[in-house]
């Protein structure tokens, strides 16, 4: 049996993530540090993965010429359930003394029978109690990769960009709880009178709970096109991101206790895929006469996209002779609509971003739809310092913290940031690189 590789939220992750390119929407470092906030407050070198209208709105004279990343990414890997602590010491505190319940049987008289019966299922009680307790926990990783050029103009704004996200989750599902029932119920009744009694063989893979890894992913290419237009004496900028998307999904099962035999190459083979035209559109507008409040509305994704992951069978082992099907899943890319509000003073920013859509999630996860807040004061316009929250309304889990800062050197520009939440249950990282004049 090698439930030794319960570590299989971080291997399959591992395994996984090279071959993954994204679902959740990507963030650069400077949102990333400010709560995930940007239809309003990004950069014009962002603007394309927040709200396109962005390059048509007016900048800092030292913003006005050019933005460009060079690259951003981040990554960020979640644990909520705390599947990973528990698996650190699964091995020591619940595998080994099952185990050695059974491979330690004492035989010399009926005393020591009973007594090695009484702790075969004590032990195997404590074993399945534990399995039944992580049943469907699931650890989640996700990660960034952005480039773009953007050159904004009120009169006509144009930029490139591409991105790359990832989002892979990987679950256990507990399919032993017959198996060891059976052997607790047996020990208790005293029906075992030696090890090669126990319906458990020590050298061969019997078990038969598996490993569930989902990952969705999109890759976009495409340039945005912003300008300002007048409604009744009101300044309103409007933008169009048109992009080529690469949305994908994988899905790959595996028994636990054959999880050493994983082979990656097995993984690519569950890869599904659709190309095609895809594009964003977006809206800002100056809410005061001195141009501090800015409010805006974006659409990322505004045209569905699905895939169908083709399933997978689990392969019979030597204590079930069925072997278990595990149906595909449909993964989705759908619209994403978010309302932005941001006040700008002479050296700060405060800003406001919520979700007015919901994301479905790939396993067991709750649905997401943020509310972000986040601010920066920048000092001299060379050195930036940033903090935010972002909490998922539509869900259960803790408030996300983050902070970074930014130095802006000649044009030069260097970010970073982090996140993290009370219990340190998700932790995640930004780096950036880029320029803005």
């Amino acid at each position: 049996m090698k439930y030794r590789s319960l570590a299989l939220a971080t291997a399959l992750a591992a395994m996984t993530g090279q071959a993954l390119a994204g679902v959740p929407k990507f963030l650069d470092a400077r949102a990333f540090a400010m709560g995930g906030v940007g239809v309003t407050s990004a950069r014009p070198a962002a603007s394309s993965f927040y709200n396109p209208a962005l390059l048509a709105v007016e900048q800092k004279e030292k913003s006005d010429s050019f933005g460009m990343l060079l690259p951003s990414l981040n990554v960020v890997a979640r644990d909520e359930d705390e599947l990973i602590d528990t698996a650190d010491d699964f091995e020591k505190d619940y595998l080994e003394p099952f185990e050695a319940a059974i491979e330690n049987y004492d035989t010399t008289n009926l005393v020591t029978i009973d007594a090695s019966n009484e702790e075969l299922a004590r032990q195997a009680t404590r074993l399945n109690d534990e399995m039944e307790r992580i049943n469907n926990d699931q650890s989640l990783i996700e990660a960034g990769l952005g480039f773009s050029f953007q050159i904004p103009a009120q009169d006509l704004g144009i930029g490139v960009f591409v991105s790359t996200t990832a989002r892979i989750a990987a679950t256990l599902s507990y399919r032993d709880q017959t198996l060891l029932e059976t052997i607790i119920q047996d020990a208790t009744d005293g029906v075992y009178n030696d090890p090669d009694d126990v319906p458990y063989d020590l050298s061969e893979d019997d078990l038969q709970s598996t490993v569930r890894g989902v990952g969705a992913a999109s890759a976009q290419a495409g340039v945005n096109l912003a300008r300002n237009f007048e409604f009744g004496g009101h300044q309103v900028a409007l933008g169009v991101s048109p992009k080529v998307v690469d949305f994908r999904a994988y899905d790959f099962s595996y028994r636990a206790d054959s999880f050493d035999d994983f082979d990656s190459d097995e993984l690519k083979e569950t890869k599904v895929s659709k190309n095609g035209f895809n594009f964003d559109l977006g809206a800002a507008a100056f809410l005061d006469r001195d141009k501090r409040w800015l409010a805006g509305l974006a659409i990322i994704n505004v045209l569905p996209m699905k895939v169908q992951t083709k399933g997978t069978t689990i392969p019979a082992n030597d204590i079930s002779t069925e072997e278990v099907d595990v149906p595909g899943l449909k993964v989705e890319l759908k619209p994403v609509v978010t309302a932005g509000l941001s006040y700008a003073g002479d050296a700060y920013v405060v800003a406001a971003d919520v979700d007015l859509t919901k994301t479905k999630p790939l396993l067991n996860e709750d649905d997401v739809q943020y509310l972000g807040l986040g601010a920066e004061y920048d000092f001299f316009e060379t050195f930036q310092l940033r903090a935010g929250a972002r909490h998922n309304i539509a869900g259960s889990a803790n408030t996300l913290l983050s902070a970074g800062f930014g130095f802006n050197i000649l044009g030069g520009t260097i970010e970073l940031a982090g996140m993290t939440d009370s219990g340190s249950d998700t932790v995640g990282a930004s780096l950036q690189f880029g320029a803005s004049f």
